[in-house]
């Protein structure tokens, strides 16, 4: 059973940035680490008991969040069905839209983001620095009319 639950224990949060898996995402300016503010909430992502990640919702706006998915390598074959509680999670909330940034290069993450049924809605050039080096960020969003026809 997968699972996606508001709130995350200070063990699993350690777990989640100690990961080489979900640091790779990383880049220059921010140092991969927890985010302590109102406007962010995580949630953690299990499969069955085992705790896998988690998601980073960061309340960009009234209407807008943005999205960060933390999930560990053993989650990748139910990556799929944590997005989609993910975004269920999202879409209770009284939000118009999630927005997702993913550096260039992550493919893989990219693609995650059209499966769950995102648009690519650009790509902002020289947008970012990952280890030493200046790369672009696509910007991914689902709307709430997008996800009601899902």
């Amino acid at each position: 059973m997968l699972a996606v639950t508001e709130g995350i224990t200070k063990g699993h949060l350690l777990e989640v940035y100690s990961d080489p898996y979900i640091l790779k995402v990383g880049h220059d300016h921010r140092p991969a680490a927890p985010i302590d503010h109102p406007a962010v909430t995580y949630l953690s992502a299990w499969v069955g008991e085992t705790f896998v990640g988690a998601f980073m919702a960061i309340r960009f706006s009234p209407v807008e969040i943005e999205w960060h998915s933390l999930l560990s390598k053993t989650a990748i074959k139910d990556s799929r069905g944590l997005g989609r509680a993910f975004l269920a999670w999202a879409f209770a909330q009284p939000i118009l839209r999630v927005t997702a940034y993913v550096i260039e290069g992550l493919e893989s993450a990219k693609n995650y983001g059209l499966k769950l049924g995102m648009t690519l809605e650009g790509f902002r050039r020289d947008a970012c620095i990952q280890s030493g080096q200046i790369k672009g960020v696509y910007v991914l969003g689902i709307t709430r009319t997008d996800w009601s026809k899902s």
